[in-house]
């Protein structure tokens, strides 16, 4: 079976709650916002694209949901930071709604699957 959804493998529409969530703490650069997603113990972030990621952002950012900076660190390399907007804010409100209603969805779909299923094999 290729890689599916249902071997566990990373739900990739979750991402987008996880960058609010660490926005709405504090604003940082796309490497940081990686790093905090690998580390994170909310989800198995580690199969996260690099370049998925940043394509993510520039979405958010196209949506309103983020807006960017450049700053300059000293002589390193100008790094873009990302902040939650007002509309972010109000999205990852609308998510934590949506997440929750999947849940039961998710309980009850689950719950009507019987553990052994005769498939005639």
């Amino acid at each position: 079976m290729k890689k599916c959804a249902c071997r566990g493998s990373f739900l990739e529409r979750f991402i987008q709650p996880s960058i609010l969530l660490l926005l709405n703490e504090e604003p940082m650069h796309g490497f940081s916002i990686l790093k905090k997603l690998y580390k994170s113990d909310i989800m198995d972030y580690s199969s996260i694209d690099p370049t998925g990621l940043y394509r993510t952002l520039k979405k958010m950012e196209e949506s309103g949901l983020l807006a960017s900076r450049i700053e300059a660190d000293g002589g390193v390399q100008a790094k873009r930071v990302y902040e939650i907007t007002e509309e972010g804010r109000l999205c990852l409100v609308f998510w934590r709604a949506t997440l929750l209603g999947y849940r039961d969805k998710i309980d009850r779909l689950a719950q009507a699957i019987p553990e052994v299923i005769d498939d005639g094999m």
